[in-house]
């Protein structure tokens, strides 16, 4: 309890001592999450396998600078969600389709370094961790047979019928990324490497790379 209310107290006092020239901005923009998963089994050995899925976020930031220099913290919140769909398909006829969706909150907390050019512009360069809980990880499976649908609850041990389909709900990455910003608006891209084993599975480990592009408006 003591640490959760010193984190508490640090995060008051950074927004207080950034209080007066603090700069907000809203975001929103594309993500691509790529989970590279690794399985390593007995005589078989280790094999690799890939899982994308496209995405959109939507979020906040608020960027709290070191007094009268160049250099800041920014801390926020993201919501990120992703749809990937497939077939099995036979002889011309789809048997079964999936439907994966993924719900994260994500939150960031970013060093910076801006760069003034022109009056108002200013390039900046941004690198920290960032903080994963999965809200939403599940795939629909419809047996285009048997005309059923089934799902599967990546969070839920129990549901998942398979170990390797369970996954972690909190996870820890490094990111680092360019925002331009033209005055009250700016684009920005990055890339993410996860810290973290996205699978509870002693032969399967899992590690996600995301990389995304968006635009802001700042006030």
């Amino acid at each position: 309890m003591k640490k959760i209310l010193s984190i508490f107290t640090l995060v008051a006092a950074l927004f207080a001592y950034g209080a007066a020239n603090a700069q907000g901005s809203i975001h929103a923009g594309y993500v691509q999450n790529n989970l590279i998963s690794s399985t390593t089994l007995p005589v078989i050995g280790t094999t690799y396998d890939t899982l994308s899925r496209p995405g959109a976020y939507v979020g906040f930031n608020y960027n709290i600078p070191f007094g009268s220099s160049n250099f800041g913290i920014t801390v926020g919140a993201n919501v990120e969600y992703f749809r990937r769909s497939d077939s099995v398909v036979a002889l011309g006829t789809t048997l079964t389709t999936r439907r994966f969706q993924q719900l994260d909150l994500v939150v960031p907390v970013y060093a910076n370094y801006a760069i003034p050019f022109g009056r108002y512009n200013t390039f900046t360069l941004f690198a920290g961790p960032t903080l994963g809980l999965g809200l939403i990880n599940k795939c629909t499976v419809t047996d285009r047979v048997l005309n059923k649908d089934s799902e599967i609850n990546y969070f839920d041990n129990e549901n998942a019928t398979e170990e390797a389909y369970y996954r972690e709900r909190f996870t820890w990455a490094l990111t680092a990324g360019v925002r331009v910003n033209f005055g009250g608006f700016g684009i920005h891209a990055g890339y993410t490497h996860g810290m973290s084993d996205n699978f509870s599975n002693a032969n399967t480990k899992g590690i996600s790379k995301r990389i995304f592009v968006g635009a802001n408006i700042n006030f």
